[in-house]
């Protein structure tokens, strides 16, 4: 491997001799003050980078990028503070160049790509030398490259990047062929805008907007408080990091379908969730949220690019437990009100309400929503094909943003950019696991009242029992703790019925329907893990016993759930093998997972595998220490147990697993006991896991590893950190040492011998891994695995493979191969079938994409 990519960047351009003098807008007042505050940082960088895939002529896109330049001046402006005011300073077109830095040279390009490619997006600008427009082009392959587009906020806005590159793709397009580019002749430019706003804010009309905004914001509370990890810094840190998830298709469509029906924008309606979730986690009924407007009121001004984007605040009071229903109309109301004023830049706003500065938050509000379409609409690009190239911000200039994106392929994606210093990632995903269950609730159900909505991670809003209400609207507290007084009196079936009626009662509050049957399954109904627990929390408020998670894998419905709890199951541990689903194949499949882990997702595959499928649960008793993983000892101990127990349903082979994250480590190594003891093993499926010992992974390992640490450690007291990190500096500067067990596990050494098997794999993943798209597509497997590896893409997050609406999918690949398997095992004694992928649902498997 080269130690260094090699750079072909252009001499630098002169600098140009005059500029053009136009005021600074309102906004870039602001941010301007806000870096001068600051500096130096990266918070208000703004970047699209585009992963290109074909032939690519460099000179003509350097061609098409300096033309994108001179059409527009924000990309060639800077600023100067004179005299008191700031103003913008615009040079006359000049050429920029574009750097090239070649990677193809190396055996892995991709993370030294990626960390460049990180670098420029955290690279801070300097306003005043500029320039706040740079460009990079990285070379991956000969047919690879990523185009690095980085500006500074002061110069940009989201419809800006929209337009950026629907003019570059047009460009290239253009030059390539010869032809003339069809793009808009620009009126102005964005110093007249600039100088029309400074006029508008001496009217009328803007006088009254300002009354406006001072009437509606007059008394808001100063911050709104959700729950967090780490208490509010004196002063704002910056720090933060950028999530995101996809959102179910089905959760959308029926958004989309009540948004028309109820006469709202698909906006207005997320909005309205979202402003109930801030609610339900505060406990703030007076919520205000941040939402960016285009600020493009002038047809001319549609195809600048420049800071357009105008913040308004829209405060809703939520008290009084109102129907979803009757809120939409409301949060329709204050969006259009608030629109209707929003020529007022949001600075002016602020000084006119003559808040007491808090360096600690941002003013009026800390959260912001938005809903977007994703800079690239189209995969075009000439002759080749475009598709985001990602790169997650390490800052926040606000505690909370949330924005559902639409990719040009029409699926929905949730980015939450969050202040790290706040709130650690951990929560942020179950926050968005609790909004999305608060998506299906009031698409289920719209008439929800707001307070009735069940969210895992909100404070409670009562503790207690609960029983059902005469309006048949749902559950509420009660003092009762316990099953009706008079249950010891009742005969069996008195009281089986009255178990039922009140297990009913639980479950409608839980899923949020009006209507249940007592033989409806809880995975039917959209159930998953965080509602099982949320279940299993409300059984013991309302009876006072305990009882396991897993109690849903073993009892699904209302009527074997209180049969289940009649046979008093609280102080039966379960079994290191657990039959999930029932089914008459010979052949059943072994889903494997480690001690202590989680592993609910199972019983969601069991649910939706074919009729005559079976499927069990291998999990030894845990629970496990958070974030230890095992050592190779452990490991061996683990499948030896795991193996024996199998061998109690199933003799002899062939043998099926399926496996994720550390139960893969323990599912190889039964694999290997198996086949050394002349046993076949049908197929392994693997959830998008890597091959751990694989020497190309421990760098890539290694960025999440040390980043969980050091984030671990800041949570600890400011002694424990200075003795941690003092331990850490021996380390380093110490003399090698042996390998400890837990990394022998994992990467064993130089000695180590990588095992094989004849097992194939059938391995499912996301189109793109963590940090960039590794060149390896089988994860490593390929070099295991003497019978092959099928990949299955599947287009989620890690942890959603098994949770709908994609473990559908995955169950109905595994009940093909289970079949087939069975069905060889009795005409053959080939050892080794051979997997083929039956076509894929076009939504789920695609292409490496949007991530």
């Amino acid at each position: 491997m080269h130690s260094a990519p090699i750079s072909e960047d252009p001499a630098p351009a002169s600098p140009p001799q005059s500029f053009h003098i136009y005021p600074a807008s309102l906004a870039q007042r602001r941010l301007w003050f806000l870096d001068q505050l600051q500096a130096p940082t990266s918070a208000y960088n703004v970047y699209v980078d585009l992963w290109l895939h074909g032939v690519l002529d460099v000179t003509i896109l350097q061609s098409s990028i300096e033309e994108i330049v001179r059409r527009h001046e924000t990309l060639r402006t800077t600023f100067a503070f004179e005299n008191g005011e700031l103003f913008q300073r615009v040079a006359p077109p000049f050429p920029l160049g574009l750097p090239v830095t070649d990677f193809a040279h190396f055996s892995d390009p991709y993370p030294p790509a990626f960390e460049l490619a990180k670098r420029e997006a955290e690279t801070p600008f300097d306003l005043s030398a500029g320039p706040l427009f740079r460009s990079r082009l990285m070379r991956i392959k000969a047919n690879e490259h990523v185009l690095l587009c980085t500006m500074h906020h002061t110069i940009t806005d989201a419809w800006s990047l929209q337009t950026f590159t629907k003019e570059l793709a047009s460009l290239y397009k253009a030059l390539s062929t010869g032809t003339k580019a069809e793009l808009p002749d620009l009126a102005i430019q964005y110093g007249d805008f600039s100088e029309w706003q400074h006029q508008m804010l001496r009217t009328e009309k803007a006088q009254k907007q300002l009354l406006y905004w001072k009437t509606a914001l007059e008394g808001a509370p100063p911050i709104l408080e959700l729950p967090q990890d780490n208490p509010r810094p004196a002063e704002q840190t910056l720090q933060g990091s950028s999530q995101t998830y996809s959102v179910p298709s089905e959760v959308m469509s029926a958004v989309l379908a009540l948004a028309a029906q109820y006469q709202v924008t698909p906006f207005m309606y997320l909005l309205a969730a979202f402003k109930v979730f801030l609610y339900r986690l505060s406990g703030q009924p007076d919520v205000l949220v941040g939402v960016p407007a285009a600020g493009r009121s002038e047809v001319e001004t549609e195809a600048l690019i420049g800071l357009f984007v105008e913040t308004v605040v829209l405060r809703d009071d939520l008290s009084g437990n109102p129907r979803f229903l009757n809120l939409l109309p409301r949060v329709r109301q204050t969006t259009l009100d608030a629109l209707a004023n929003a020529d007022i830049p949001f600075e002016k706003v602020v000084a006119t309400l003559s808040l007491e500065r808090d360096l600690s938050c941002n003013p009026i509000f800390q959260v912001m929503f938005s809903v977007i379409q994703s800079a690239i609409r189209s995969h075009s690009f000439g002759e080749l094909s475009v598709f985001p190239y990602i790169v997650n911000s390490s800052t926040s200039i606000l505690d909370l943003f949330a924005t559902f994106v639409e990719d040009s392929d029409h699926r929905w994606f949730l980015q939450i950019d969050f202040n790290t210093a706040l709130f650690r990632v951990e929560r942020i995903a179950r926050m968005v696991d609790d909004f999305i269950s608060l998506l299906r609730q009031i698409t289920r159900n719209p008439e929800i009242h707001i307070d009735d909505i069940r969210l895992s991670c909100a404070p409670p809003l009562a503790i207690g029992a609960i029983q059902p209400t005469k309006n048949g609207r749902g559950i509420q507290p009660s003092n009762r703790t316990r099953l009706p007084g008079n249950a010891a009196q009742q005969s069996p079936a008195s009281q089986a019925q009255t178990e039922q009626e009140l297990l009913t009662e639980i479950w409608k509050d839980v899923l949020g329907l009006k209507q249940i049957s007592v033989r409806e399954n809880f995975f039917d109904l959209g159930g998953h893990s965080l509602m099982a627990a949320h279940l299993t929390d409300r059984i013991k408020e309302v009876t006072g016993r305990t009882i396991p998670v897993s109690t849903i894998f073993r009892a699904p419905t209302i009527e074997s759930l209180a049969a289940f709890l009649s046979d008093n199951p609280s102080s039966k541990p379960d079994p290191m093998l657990m039959q999930l689903r029932h089914g008459k194949s010979e052949v059943p499949l072994f889903a494997i997972a480690a001690p202590g882990v989680e592993s609910l997702g199972y019983a969601l595959l069991a649910h939706h595998l074919g009729e005559d499928d079976r499927i069990y649960k291998l999990q030894g008793p845990g629970p496990v220490v958070q974030g230890r993983p095992f050592d190779m000892e452990e490991i061996q101990g683990w499948a030896k147990e795991y193996v024996n127990a199998i061998r109690t349903v199933q003799s002899a082979g062939p043998f099926c697993f399926a496996a994720m994250c550390d139960g893969v480590l323990i599912a190889q190594e039964m694999i290997l006991q198996l086949e050394s003891a002349g046993e076949e093993v049908g197929f392994f499926a693997i959830f998008d896991t890597w091959v751990l010992e694989n020497s190309q992974i421990p760098a890539l390992w290694a960025i999440d590893y040390y980043v969980d640490r050091m984030r671990r450690i800041r949570q600890l007291p400011v002694r424990q950190q200075f003795a941690t990190m003092q331990r850490v500096l021996k380390r380093l500067v110490g003399q090698k040492r042996p390998r400890t067990p837990w990394g022998q596990a994992y990467w064993p050494g130089e000695n180590f011998v990588e095992p094989t098997f004849r097992a194939p794999v059938l391995l499912f993943k996301r189109p793109r891994q963590p940090y960039f798209y590794v060149s390896d597509p089988e994860m490593g497997w390929s070099a295991r695995s003497r019978g092959g590896v099928e990949v299955c893409e599947v287009h989620c997050g890690h942890y959603d493979f098994l949770r709908q609406p994609h473990v559908s999918i995955v169950a109905q690949k595994l009940s093909a191969r289970i079949r087939k398997i069975g069905e060889k095992s009795r005409t053959t004694t080939l050892p080794y079938p051979e997997i083929h992928l039956e076509p894929a649902v076009a939504s789920e498997i695609v292409n490496p994409q949007f991530q």
